[in-house]
């Protein structure tokens, strides 16, 4: 069905399915910590059916790229790459940058595309849009216990919300529905990367079920503290390595023998940027964790 539906059909398709799932759970008018733990709940959901599903679609490639005699570590067979680099041209197939960036005009890795990436990506879309709606109404309804009767205003309701949670959906939600205009615009490209960065979603189930612990069993102390430790190896592995990872592919692809040259000699500035803020962010927030489990330790 994914592989079939249009990306806009996808987006809308997801928001309803998620947003039919909070009524049946929900109700009409719902509870602060039934509305909380239906979040939690698909967000789970969400996260390992996007997990698995990327998987599969990186796992299809692969193979489709071994039949046609591709592999992700051939992104040239003309030595035009090489030759650009002498010269001071343009490279082809990539507009308006010289040659001291790697010519990925034939490179899988890049050029492929996909409509079930596309609609996988869709799907991702769809529900960080519905569960924006969701989080605003878990802010709508804190607001209401502290300060009832009060006119709720956005400035309000951003101060009784996830900020953290909220601006990440936020921000990626508007970088898929961007992917979607290029998509329409058939100047879609690197969604192969792009589905790569979904696999993140991979250390979501154990935040949440860490998150379901705390809330309601914090007198299973050794259970919580082992929950820790797993999303701490979870966590480092879906959104630290797996950034250094996805360069390292790249650099591969290249030639490249590690994924800081490739980051420093090959990459383009935004990307630079983007995956260089990304991994820094996602450190930063890694060693926090870490410092806040190990003060939680027993101290014999």
């Amino acid at each position: 069905m994914l592989t079939t539906l249009p990306s806009d059909v996808a987006i809308i398709a997801s928001f309803i399915a998620y947003r039919l799932i909070h009524r049946y759970v929900d109700g009409p008018n719902p509870t602060l910590s039934r509305l909380s733990a239906t979040i939690k709940a698909t967000s789970t959901l969400h996260s390992s059916i996007t997990t698995i599903l990327a998987l599969y679609f990186l796992r299809r490639c692969q193979t489709q790229w071994a039949e046609t005699g591709l592999t992700d570590g051939q992104a040239s067979t003309t030595g035009l790459d090489t030759a650009l680099k002498s010269t001071g041209q343009e490279i082809s197939g990539v507009r308006g940058h010289t040659s001291r960036y790697p010519n990925d005009s034939t490179n899988p890795l890049l050029q492929t595309r996909s409509p079930l990436g596309n609609s996988i990506t869709a799907f991702e879309c769809g529900y960080l849009l519905q569960d924006t709606i969701s989080l605003l109404r878990e802010a709508l309804l804190r607001l209401r216990l502290v300060q009832p009767g009060l006119r709720p205003t956005l400035r309000l309701l951003l101060r009784h919300a996830d900020k953290t949670l909220l601006f990440h959906h936020v921000g990626i939600a508007l970088a898929l529905l961007v992917l979607h205009y290029y998509v329409h615009q058939d100047r879609d490209r690197g969604i192969y990367i792009i589905v790569q960065f979904l696999l993140m979603n991979s250390s979501t189930p154990i935040l949440n079920l860490r998150s379901w612990l705390r809330t309601y069993h914090p007198r299973s102390r050794l259970l919580c503290l082992c929950t820790d430790f797993a999303f701490i190896a979870a966590f480092y592995m879906a959104r630290i390595w797996l950034v250094g990872w996805i360069i390292r592919g790249y650099g591969k692809s290249h030639g490249y023998d590690s994924a800081w040259k490739i980051y420093l000699e090959g990459m383009r500035l935004p990307c630079q940027i983007g995956t260089g803020a990304l991994w820094i962010a996602n450190t930063a927030w890694w060693t926090l964790m870490v410092t806040s489990v190990a003060k939680r330790l027993p101290s014999e």
